[in-house]
């Protein structure tokens, strides 16, 4: 299919020039009709009575009108139905009727029959009205394969059952697709990335006959198609980085989508995968890892807010597991039992809460989850990925080599650094006042009695409790504007070895850990932070700090780092802070300082904060340079007399602050942090049962206060029991689940894997397969999978394999035009599925084809771009110390993680990928909506991740793809969709190129602006210009059809 470009040029935006891209949309057309003559039960009439009975006459007991119920045999022929007499036959008799008082449905129900549907129920009754039990709840048997003419075509039993189908509705297969299309289809859907162009050149090139089956394999292999089955599982399991609800704090459960990508990357027995997320604490002798699995049922929402009721919290959740539960691996909507039997399936309510009863066990409380920890039970466990210990080696060589690069700053700019301090220090001034403020009030939100004060304004924390005081201050009369802030913090003889901190000096030589710092300005006292008055911070300094814990890093309101002034800890130490602007006090007197301590995440047990300490109001420019008193004192060593350890304590600083460094800083700093992350434990939720489990009552209307009868576990009715000897628990709900009797659960899973790699199940409601979800499309080929995969031990490779090497998934997606208007949505398999990408797999294939990715598996969640205070809006920063509360973007290697590894707050999911319709994960999604929006052109556009990406490719295109206009397009095109542009696409992106180059050649400016977004630093010995020029061909190919589309 053509791409198709349509550029329209508006100066002055991001990119200097945007592009519209124009998309076609295929029209939506309802399902083709069947070509049979006899109608079949689950197909044509089930539907129709479901969509327009079952409501008023289904398995709802209590509401059933008229006492006649249509969802069963013996009901329907009780009354309704008399097999082959249509003038017998009540059902047909009313709906056939013109009196209102008579007809069915009735005119106040919103429902009318079609006359297609009237037909085909008469045509049922007529011929002798053969009653079928719903598909789904009958246990899957392997049908015989169906003979077919085309004898050539199949290459696997799947073929046989589509291509009868085919055959039945007069059609034929489509070709098989060419290389390039199919090795760009497999990495699409086994790894939510493009292929390089090395990559199409070596698979289209092969001779091997066999070629495609081992790049299956090879793909499958991989660690990042675990990641791509992961990601499908996030949505399933309502996974996110915080807790959701109003004040939203964060969490971390990313050691569980560990385990989720180690379980899949190591092919683990689907059976094995869902009992150890069920129930893997349960397991005898279960080891950490299986108790992590159980956070599947911990990823719901949590909240600690006041006037909410902790019982009817816990309700919510243990209904949220219930629901989520029943959707992800039974395709059944229990939710609609919670207040009434199930009007459409026969889930009663007594089923509901039966099933309810197995996650009612936990010992988890009502109110928690907001105060920067996670709520209980939790574990603390190392990561067990299966590439860790292949990664250490690496990353301690990757340390090494940045390390020493650190060390040896270059002599010449260290040289004219020093003189230029110098020249500071000699110059300043003594301009800076310190001003006593009067303390009003000092509070915590989780602690009492923390803190005291002293006459002289001292806060005083000499008892280790409290990681979050918030200062109240007055500034006193006589004083009209405020500079800023300087924290004192002075020994004591009654802290830990008479220091500064409850931090002892053998484990933590700083004495404490400031984690964050912030202030705001009022008019009146207040002991929170104002959101929208706080200050803005433009110069921070200190006495002393130490070298993995930078002054800096205690703007960072996150609590994985911070400052603390090591090595001395019995001596006073100070920092001050400068505002971006002065703070006028004639009208607004009142300050509020919101102090954040390091506690356990980096002292093990001991508190480390500061216990006696001082705030003074400034005024006047803080002449002292951020350099620290210790440096200042090598400083004022002749250069010819400093010692070795003096010299490397001044090129350690140098490299801390130096511009030229910055880069490189920050790759320290994430190479640090993972390792940490492979070697050190962390916590994570997970299950567990109460010595006093609750007991279980039906709620009347779900509602939390009105139990009424008293129920204990088990499983709907009208489903197989539960295995022999079952205990009362979760372990026999997943052995009941992976039960060779489930007929649901391999259905499902077979189907959800199909719904991956052509677009759509074969059931397309794939989180329905009750009586209002769609029937397949292929029913015996359903079955076959699900018998095929149970009796292979539920092996999701092999089954993914057997489904990738069918001629069904090899055919092309074009189609003939009579085929598309046959079988517009491709129900029937007459060509391979083609849809969009979804929004991870879109930003990480820019981020690929640019050169940006960096694909280090698992791992804590990073924050890369998004708009600036965009989580302000829905913030309680400073109204309690919960965690995820101010963005703050992470930098380096971070900004160019997989998608998957975004951090997800659910109130404000990342916007760029929202967009694409990402949910925001508050609830199981089974199956995500694709929509094509204006604003998804834009995203990419004009999106900061976008938009570097388009540069970096830009560098890529001139540096690799030679010398020439021409060569340099067929370069981009070939590594960005896998093949050579056609004639009329290089024309397009020449003149493109050529007048772009011609715009920023007279505006180097505006090219220099371009080249500046992003952190990535740019090749200054190409010319901005062309770079910029390049810039806007690439983000035009990343915005066609043909990029954001798997084909």
């Amino acid at each position: 299919m053509r791409s198709r470009f349509l550029s329209i040029w508006f100066p002055g935006v991001v990119l200097g020039a945007t592009f519209i891209s124009v998309f076609a949309a295929e029209k939506s057309q309802s399902q083709p009709a069947s070509a049979e003559t006899k109608g079949d039960f689950s197909r044509d009439i089930r539907p129709i009575l479901s969509n327009n009975c079952f409501f008023c006459h289904g398995p709802d007991e209590k509401h059933r009108e008229a006492d006649l119920r249509l969802d069963t045999r013996a009901g329907a022929f009780e009354s309704a139905i008399v097999p082959g007499n249509l003038k017998e036959s009540a059902l047909i008799e009313r709906i056939l009727s013109t009196d209102a008082d008579v007809q069915m449905p009735p005119a106040d129900s919103g429902k009318t029959l079609k006359p297609a549907e009237i037909e085909l129920l008469k045509q049922w009754v007529e011929q002798g009205a053969e009653w079928q039990d719903h598909w789904a709840y009958v246990k899957p048997k392997r049908p015989a394969l169906p003979k077919v003419k085309q004898t050539d075509w199949p290459k696997n039993e799947i073929d046989y059952f589509v291509l009868a189908r085919l055959e039945q509705a007069g059609l034929a297969p489509s070709n098989a697709a060419d290389r390039r299309t199919l090795i760009r289809r497999l990495y699409l859907d086994l790894q939510g990335l493009p292929p390089s162009a090395a990559e199409v050149d070596a698979f289209v090139n092969s001779k091997d006959p066999k070629a495609y089956e081992k790049l299956v394999d090879q793909l499958l292999a991989s660690p990042q198609y675990a990641e791509r089955m992961t990601l499908k599982w996030l949505d399933l399991a309502r996974y996110a980085d915080t807790n959701g609800y109003s004040i939203d704090g964060g969490r971390h459960m990313w050691l569980w989508r560990d385990w989720v990508i180690d379980s899949f990357h190591k092919n683990k027995p689907f059976n094995e995968f869902i009992t150890e997320q069920i129930a893997g604490d349960l397991i005898p002798e279960a080891t950490p890892w299986q108790k992590v699995a159980t956070g599947f049922s911990r990823n719901h929402m949590i909240t600690h807010e006041g006037g909410t009721i902790p019982e009817e919290n816990l309700v919510n959740y243990t209904v949220d597991r219930v629901k989520t539960t029943s959707e992800v691996f039974m395709g059944l909507t229990m939710g609609c039992a919670q207040c009434h039997d199930h009007k459409y399936d026969p889930i009663t309510m007594k089923d509901f809460y039966q099933f309810f009863a197995y996650f009612n066990t936990l010992e988890d409380r009502g109110l928690d989850g907001n105060s920067g920890i996670n709520a209980g039970p939790k574990l603390s466990v190392k990561t067990e990925l299966s590439f860790a210990a292949e990664e250490l080696k690496s990353l301690d060589q990757e340390l090494v080599q940045l390390q020493n690069e650190l060390a040896h700053p270059d002599e010449i700019k260290l040289a004219a650094w020093e003189a230029l301090v110098k020249r500071e220090l000699a110059e300043r001034g003594q301009g800076l006042k310190l001003h006593e403020l009067e303390i009003v009030k000092v509070s915590d939100p989780n602690t009492r009695s923390a803190f005291e004060t002293s006459e002289d304004g001292h806060v005083l924390a000499l008892k280790p409790s409290g990681r979050s005081p918030s200062i109240s201050l007055k500034v006193k009369p006589g004083v009209d504007q405020l500079t800023g802030l300087r924290i004192v913090f002075y020994p004591n003889e009654k802290l830990p070895e008479g220091g500064i901190g409850h931090g002892k000096k053998e484990s933590f030589p700083g004495g404490f850990i400031l984690t964050s710092l912030s202030a705001s300005g009022t008019a009146i006292p207040s002991d929170q932070l104002d959101l929208y008055s706080m200050f803005n911070i433009a110069k921070i300094t200190t006495s002393a700090a130490h070298p993995d814990y930078p002054v800096k890093d205690c703007l960072d309101p996150r609590d994985h780092n911070g400052w603390s002034p090591a090595p001395e800890n019995k001596k006073q130490q100070h920092l001050t802070v400068t505002f971006d602007k002065p703070y006028d006090t004639n009208n607004s007197r009142y300050l509020t300082v919101m102090l954040v301590w390091g506690g356990g995440k980096f002292g093990g047990r001991q508190s480390l904060m500061a216990g006696d300490y001082q705030v003074f109001g400034i005024s006047g420019q803080d002449d002292g340079t951020n350099i620290p008193d210790d440096i200042q004192k090598i400083l004022a060593v002749d250069p010819k007399k400093r010692d070795a350890k003096q010299i490397t304590a001044l090129k350690n600083y140098y490299s801390q602050i130096a511009p030229e460094f910055e880069n490189l800083r920050h790759q320290l700093v994430n190479l640090k942090e993972r390792r940490k992350m492979l070697t050190s434990s962390f916590e994570t939720m997970v299950m567990n049962t109460a010595k006093k489990p609750r007991e279980t009552f039906i709620l009347t209307r779900g509602q939390y206060d009105q139990p009424t009868e008293k129920v204990s576990t088990g499983v709907p009715g009208f489903l197989p029991g539960l295995p022999e000897k079952a205990p009362a628990n979760r372990m026999a709900l997943a052995q009941w689940l992976t039960s060779r009797e489930n007929p649901l659960v391999t259905r499902v899973a077979v189907n959800r894997f199909w719904e991956m790699l052509f677009g759509q199940g074969i059931v397309s409601t794939t989180a329905d397969f009750g009586s209002q979800g769609d029937p397949p499309t292929h029913p015996k080929l359903l079955d076959w999978l699900a018998v095929d995969f149970y009796e292979s031990g539920w092996d999701v490779k092999r089954i993914m394999k057997k489904i990738l090497m069918s001629a069904t998934y090899q055919q092309s997606s074009a189609g003939t035009q009579e085929l598309w208007k046959r079988d517009p949505q491709n129900r029937l398999l007459a060509r391979g599925g083609r849809f969009r990408l979804q929004a991870e797999a879109i930003r990480d294939a820019t981020l690929k084809v640019s050169g940006l990715l960096v694909e280090r598996v698992g791992g804590a969640s990073v924050n890369p771009y998004q708009p600036e205070g965009l989580w302000r809006e829905v913030s309680h920063y400073g109204s309690s110390p919960a965690t995820a509360q101010v963005f703050v973007q992470d930098h380096g290697e971070k900004l160019y993680r997989r998608s998957m590894y975004t951090y997800w707050k659910r109130t404000v999911p990342p916007p760029n990928m929202q967009t694409f319709d990402a949910p925001n994960r508050e609830v199981c999604l089974v199956s995500r909506a694709r929509t094509n929006t204006p604003l998804q052109s834009l995203v990419l556009l004009n999106d900061v991740q976008f938009v570097e990406a388009s540069r970096n490719y830009a560098e890529r295109i001139m540096k690799e793809g030679g010398s020439e206009i021409d060569s340099r397009i067929q370069f981009a095109f070939i590594e960005a969709l896998g093949r050579l542009p056609e004639a009329w696409e290089v024309k397009t992106a020449k003149t493109a190129y050529e007048r772009e180059l011609k715009n920023y050649q007279s505006n180097e400016s505006a090219a220099l602006a371009l080249l500046s977004q992003g952190e990535s630093s740019r090749d200054e010995a190409l010319a901005p210009a062309e770079v910029a020029a390049w810039t806007a061909v690439a983000s035009m190919i990343f915005n066609t059809y043909e990029f954001i589309t798997r084909g």
